[in-house]
């Protein structure tokens, strides 16, 4: 028996074709879509790959809430430039090598808090705390810190930072993980901003 040969290609028909050509531009336009997004975030950030962290996601009830959250860097110098940025919802304190570098109090919508820090850094093991607080517990700590020679975003917030009760943290550093939020933009903070958009930080080549 004789097998049917179809006279054309399923493909050549124009209502096929037609639906084939429409799938391929859906799926171009989907990941130009999404190239375009992870484009406009590194953009609209100015902290990297810096995550939102916190001390605990247990709250059981609102009720203030103090602790610290620390990371060490190894640095083959001291750094001619370093610049920390940080947002800390509600109120901070920043620590380098024991030493206060600079506070604040931030809300959903303030810009970053920016330190220059450099010279509380020195060769080897440095330790960088923030001292962190919330009247209601629950807040979000956000940290990038910029070191000339060594790249921008150099050291950020993440789930390798450790958190303390213990104000020796400063000094010792922290005993537990902290609760990752995410990178942002994450609510209710968005993108934090930088406090001067139009200024441009030089010297901090990736």
């Amino acid at each position: 028996m004789r097998q049917e040969t179809p006279d054309a290609s399923v493909w050549t028909r124009p209502a096929a074709a037609a639906l084939y050509a429409l799938a391929v531009v859906v799926a171009a336009s989907a990941a130009l879509f999404s190239l375009a997004r992870a484009h406009g975030d590194r953009l609209a950030s100015h902290t990297g790959a810096a995550e939102w962290i916190w001390y605990t996601s247990r709250l059981p009830r609102p009720e203030p809430l103090h602790f610290y959250a620390t990371r060490e860097i190894v640095l083959r110098e001291r750094p001619a430039r370093a610049m920390a940025k940080l947002f800390v919802d509600r109120e901070h304190v920043l620590w380098v090598n024991g030493g206060r570098a600079e506070s604040g109090s931030q809300r959903p919508g303030d810009p970053l808090s920016i330190a220059r820090i450099e010279s509380l850094l020195r060769p080897g093991v440095n330790r960088i705390a923030v001292e962190a607080s919330h009247p209601t517990g629950a807040g979000g700590l956000l940290f990038s810190l910029d070191l000339a020679g060594y790249g921008r975003d150099a050291l950020v917030s993440n789930g390798e930072w450790r958190v303390d009760l213990d104000a020796a943290a400063i000094t010792a550093g922290g005993r537990y993980r902290p609760v990752v939020w995410g990178r942002p933009p994450q609510y209710p903070w968005g993108y934090p901003r930088m406090p001067r958009p139009n200024e441009v930080e030089k010297g901090f080549a990736r």
